[in-house]
């Protein structure tokens, strides 16, 4: 047996939403709704599916590496500079090896709970110690706190926006307060994973903003809006100086030929994209609505989800639903419903309804 890490086993191990075939063989239920990953209900566009099937014929070939084109087709829609910019196999990829770049034994990163899983175990991966400020009794991100938290050892600060799994937003004007805040020797990572659904009026992205600032890496993906999950594609940006030290802890070739091609003909869509966001925002009032009425109090989601607190055992009431074909996320005491499509979302609080009423 090889000697391992000491700490492994201790590195939390991401645990996606259990797939609709595992939950159909597992139960013997044929009417499944899929609504733990927050993935996009709608299939990619049929153009997208095209670029696809062209590249699929390349791929006896390793991708381009410094994915020249995606990247220049990413700076030419945020309106940076193609250096400005760094892809990666889903912004996963990105949060990691910025991690592991800066962080090791004896330092420290901040970030909220509930957020993104994959900001502790990058942390942990790399060697860095965590540090975890709740979220307030609203759902936001304690953002004085989180400044509070930094120390001298502290190399790395998480920011998701809007959250995962709570879905509540920052204001633009808060946030840029804190990043001025922040000791510059200290990286900020802006999550915006799920900016594209965000339509708040005070939300606003630091994509622009992100160059000018040495310390600020703001993340995206392809995989929620876009509906690229499967493919793994996600970028940060940031200054070229920070984005060259960062990457230099990614492996080669790991965004792929069929990703970078359906990536490239997906950004060329934003009326397409618009409309998706906005039939998101119709699915997530209703979610939200349907979760009032119920009784309960869900979080104010600016995502593709909507999070709530049930006053019982959430993970009772998840395997209830579970059992009726209803596949959500339980995150210690909340649960979070990803928006799917309209019938969806209408089945699963008629579900609920009827599993809150036995």
């Amino acid at each position: 047996m090889p000697t391992f890490r000491p700490d492994l086993m201790s590195i939390p191990h991401y645990v996606p939403g259990r797939p609709i075939e595992e939950v159909a063989r597992d139960l013997g239920i044929e009417s499944i709704d899929k609504l733990a990953s927050n993935e996009c209900p709608e299939a990619p566009f049929p153009e997208v599916v095209d670029a696809v099937a062209l590249a699929a014929n390349t791929v006896n070939r390793y991708p381009d590496s410094s994915t020249y084109d995606l990247s220049r087709a990413i700076a030419s829609h945020q309106g940076v500079a193609p250096d400005e910019v760094w892809v990666g196999a889903g912004s996963s990829e990105v949060l990691r090896c910025a991690a592991l770049a800066v962080g090791g034994p004896g330092s420290s990163a901040v970030f909220a709970h509930p957020s993104f899983v994959m900001y502790r175990i990058a942390t942990m991966v790399a060697w860095s110690e965590p540090i975890v400020v709740p979220l307030t009794s609203s759902y936001a991100h304690d953002l004085p706190a989180m400044a509070q938290a930094i120390r001298d050892d502290t190399a790395m600060v998480y920011v998701c926006n809007p959250n995962n799994p709570t879905g509540n937003h920052i204001a633009g004007v808060d946030l840029r307060s804190f990043l001025d805040a922040v000791p510059e020797q200290v990286l900020v990572v802006v999550d915006e994973a799920y900016a594209e659904y965000a339509s708040a009026e005070d939300y606003q992205t630091f994509i622009n903003e992100a160059p000018n600032r040495p310390n600020l890496l703001v993340t995206r993906t392809f995989s929620k809006v876009y509906g690229l999950a499967g493919l793994r594609v996600g970028y940060g940006v940031g200054a070229p100086e920070l984005l060259v030290k960062l990457s230099h802890t990614q492996a080669p070739f790991t965004v792929t030929s069929t990703g970078q091609a359906a990536a490239i003909e997906a950004i060329k869509h934003p009326d397409r994209v618009a409309q998706r966001s906005e039939r998101n925002a119709s699915g997530r009032r209703l979610l939200s609505d349907g979760l009032v009425a119920l009784g309960y109090d869900p979080a104010e989601s600016q995502a593709n989800f909507v999070y709530f607190e049930p006053p019982g055992d959430a993970g009772q009431l998840g395997d209830a639903l579970l059992h009726q074909g209803q596949i959500v996320r339980v995150l210690g005491n909340g649960i979070r419903v990803t928006v799917g499509t309209q019938e969806e979302n209408s089945r699963f609080l008629a579900v609920l309804e009827s599993v809150v009423a036995t």
